[in-house]
């Protein structure tokens, strides 16, 4: 990121200073022919985008796109990236992008630089351009450390028309002449020179290494049991190996390098015990090398009738929960976690478990599958001691383990005062509850489109079907407004809330913003002028943000929609994310996604209930 900013930098700086060509949209040349560009070249966090067909085009690669991922693939490499991805496949191994692909006013486009290096291509800005040239071969520099270069003027664009064009009237007597220089900023030089400059131990809860290379570098990885070490061979790495490191970790005893052959540079990572791990190359040069956890062991505990799952690893963990109904499971997937125990699967009479077995799912995940008799959900993992964790089991669905941590959390806080009347709740979560969910649109009308031709109607209606069960499971009584692809009225849906007698008002929708593609985020709509209504969505907007890590916009209150002046209960709006936005539009047609979401608004509407008890 750094060198992507020093390149915006000294950009930018050229631009200020030569402000007739900041005028003109900037142009990009492979070799000496202008691509002709259908846009212009956009920057994102000071990296130039290139659009994708470019290199069908101009670089002999046949393109392939399957929905959001594609493939760019070359006579000796295939490339392959994903949009909104920051990741890329280059011949089966991964790196990492400083930013990622994007789809942009219809193209999709890949970031320049990063291509130009796995092309092997040079970068340059070029003065009398006012654009950029890839080529295939390097330009000459000026002066050691440079960042102008000259090249012989024979390379111009103009002068080849000229002597396509040949003589044009009387011959003139030829003067000499005079070398014209053409100034470049040099973007990126493909380097042949590889060294290994430093080891770094990172640490941390993973267990990191950093292999400073000067630049990127083939490699090859060898994990070894006999002794447990991990082989890490840097091809074309020239020069002395660094001296070996000794460290404390619970992963590693100690790092050393040497010389395998005059071309190849080897590392060995020396292991307590074998450990799966994660190689990425790193943005400029270098490669990360990230260990998994370690789990040393699990046990299953019944503590004054409470469940829990004791565990013993070297940080931690992260824990997926799956909840599978038939037959009825609980499955536990530690991410990043090598186990270090034997895998078993073993009968057990505890509570709802009936049987249990652990083992290494794949090399990055150790998966826990409880079977069940009746439903179990896991809480959030406690920690007891170093290295000692706890992961507490609620007997109930996930839904109702949701509701009981968000009762557990403002048990003891004071409800604020309401301007309207509190909100009735029964035996229950959400038992004697009327709740509205009100998805935006549909049938005729589509709403917002995304630049993939997603339909807002139909985000909506899946995220209002997912929070409509959610709903159901904890009792309360669910009114749709459509549950299918229908056309409904704004004067209508009001009218179906209040006929229903509903407690509660929900419309799901997805946003959009008059500067297409601009505006991401999450924000909450509410009746102006009505304090239960402003409380109700400032919560709901929190809970919303927390679940699914977009940008928190604003809650704002509207005098002029007919779904809130329709009624007089308590009334949101919540706009998810923007579908105009191609980052937000791939999220936000991921079921995956649609159903985070619709957690978020669920625990909302159980927080403002719970905190509001009459």
């Amino acid at each position: 990121m750094k060198r992507a900013g020093l390149i915006a930098f000294l950009l930018i700086s050229f631009l200020l200073i030569c402000p007739n060509f900041s005028q003109a949209a900037l142009k990009l040349y492979v070799e000496d022919e202008e691509v002709q560009l259908k846009h212009d070249l956009v920057m994102i966090n000071g990296n130039y985008m290139i659009p994708l067909w470019v290199f069908a085009e101009h670089l002999d690669a046949e393109i392939q796109v399957d929905d959001t991922r594609f493939q760019i693939i070359f006579a000796d490499q295939t490339i392959e990236m994903q949009l909104g991805a920051e990741t890329a496949l280059v011949d089966g191994r991964e790196y990492i992008l400083e930013v990622g692909p994007q789809l942009v006013q219809g193209e999709i486009i890949v970031p320049l630089r990063f291509m130009a290096d796995q092309r092997h291509l040079s970068l340059a800005f070029v003065q009398e351009l006012n654009g950029f040239r890839l080529a295939r071969k390097s330009p000459r520099f000026s002066g050691l450390g440079s960042l102008l270069v000259t090249e012989a003027p024979s390379s111009s664009p103009l002068a080849q028309e000229e002597r396509e064009a040949g003589p044009q009237g009387p011959e003139e007597p030829e003067e000499p002449e005079v070398p014209k220089e053409e100034t470049s900023i040099v973007v990126y030089e493909p380097s042949e020179e590889r060294g290994l400059r430093e080891i770094v131990f990172l640490g941390g809860p993973r267990t990191s290494v950093f292999l400073d290379l000067e630049s990127y570098s083939g490699y090859q990885t060898y994990l070894l049991e006999q002794p447990a070490r991990l082989v890490v061979d840097l091809y074309g790495v020239k020069g002395d190996p660094p001296p070996m490191l000794e460290v404390d970790s619970p992963v590693l005893s100690s790092i050393r390098a040497s010389r395998f052959d005059d071309q190849t540079l080897r590392v060995v990572c020396d292991l307590k015990a074998p450990t799966g791990y994660q190689v990425l190359p790193a943005p400029g040069g270098g490669i990360a090398i990230d260990f998994n956890y370690q789990l040393y062991s699990l046990a299953l505990e019944d503590q004054d009738g409470s469940l829990l799952l004791s565990i013993e690893m070297s940080a931690a963990p992260e824990v997926q929960a799956t909840y599978l109904e038939s037959p009825l499971r609980l499955v536990l997937d530690f991410q990043d976690t090598t186990l270090l125990t034997r895998s078993f699967d073993t009968p057990v009479n505890l509570g709802p478990i009936v049987r249990w077995r652990v083992g290494q799912h794949s090399p990055a995940v150790t998966r826990v599958v409880l079977e069940l008799a009746e439903p179990l959900a896991s809480l959030p993992v406690e920690e007891r001691a170093a290295g000692s964790f706890v992961l507490p089991f609620f007997p109930g669905t996930a839904a109702e383990a949701a509701a009981y941590l968000r009762a557990q959390q403002h048990a003891q806080e004071e409800p604020e005062e309401l301007g309207a009347e509190l909100l009735p709740t029964g035996e229950g979560v959400l038992s004697g509850l009327v709740i509205a969910v009100d998805p935006g649109h549909g049938g005729s009308d589509p709403g917002t489109i995304g630049y993939q031709g997603t339909f807002e109607k139909d985000v909506n209606l899946a995220i209002s079907l997912y929070l409509g069960e959610l709903l159901s499971e904890a009792g309360a009584k669910v009114i749709y407004t459509r549950d299918t692809d229908v056309y409904v009225s704004i004067f209508q849906r009001p009218e179906i809330a209040m006929e229903a007698g509903a407690d509660l008002f929900v419309s799901v929708h997805a946003n959009s913003h008059i500067e297409r593609g601009r505006a991401r985020g999450t924000e909450t709509l509410y009746r102006a002028g009505d304090p239960a209504s402003e409380l109700f969505a400032r919560i709901v907007q929190e809970e919303l943000v927390k679940a699914i890590t977009l940008i928190d916009r604003r809650i704002w209150g509207r005098e002029d929609l007919a779904v809130f002046n329709g009624s007089n209960i308590p009334a949101v709006l919540v706009e998810v994310g923007f579908l105009d936005h191609p980052d937000e539009e791939v999220l936000l047609r991921a079921s995956g996604f649609q159903k985070v979401a619709a957690q978020g608004i669920f625990n909302g509407i159980v927080r403002f209930c719970l905190e509001n008890k009459r």
